[in-house]
């Protein structure tokens, strides 16, 4: 199993001076359509792709309210999801003021150690192409011809 990634020229953000320089992003396919994903989950069980359907979609009612209430979710074989934040330091406590001080709150999802080895082990990565400019090459070679032609040059067989 492959990732495609495509190749993208840009400023480092830690240097905002320095040279674009070319990084490797993700180059996703499109989504799963839901129903694939509930049949495959499915298959060779004995849930019912509605039943599978019906606790993912109560999994995803429940989460919003306990992760407001500050609760750490436990989604068994896959990892947890909590709410962190980001704060401003105030010199006393009696200075702090939570709602101009905590800033960025997000959602953080921790995948349980077997889950991130069986996703990440044995992962390769497949060229996606070049994007540079908002034009995108399906791959490097295609980059390379265009840039050639654009030069005048031949290209290369």
């Amino acid at each position: 199993m492959s990732i495609r990634y495509k190749l993208v020229k840009k400023r480092n953000p830690q240097d905002p001076e320095g040279p674009q320089k070319w990084y490797a992003t993700t180059n996703a396919l499109s989504p799963l359509p839901e129903r694939d994903m509930v049949n495959e989950a499915t298959k060779n069980t004995t849930v019912s792709p509605g039943e599978f359907r019906l606790a993912i979609e109560s999994l995803a009612e429940y989460a919003p309210t306990a992760l407001r209430k500050g609760r750490t979710l436990k989604i068994p074989g896959i990892g947890t999801l909590r709410i962190s934040f980001s704060s401003l330091a105030a010199d006393t406590v009696e200075a702090f003021d939570s709602g101009s001080m905590i800033y960025s709150p997000r959602i953080v999802f921790t995948p349980e150690s077997s889950f991130r080895k069986a996703v990440l082990q044995g992962l390769e990565f497949e060229d996606g192409g070049v994007l540079e400019n908002g034009v995108s090459y399906a791959s490097r070679a295609d980059y390379k011809a265009a840039k050639a032609a654009a030069a005048g040059e031949p290209s290369e067989p």
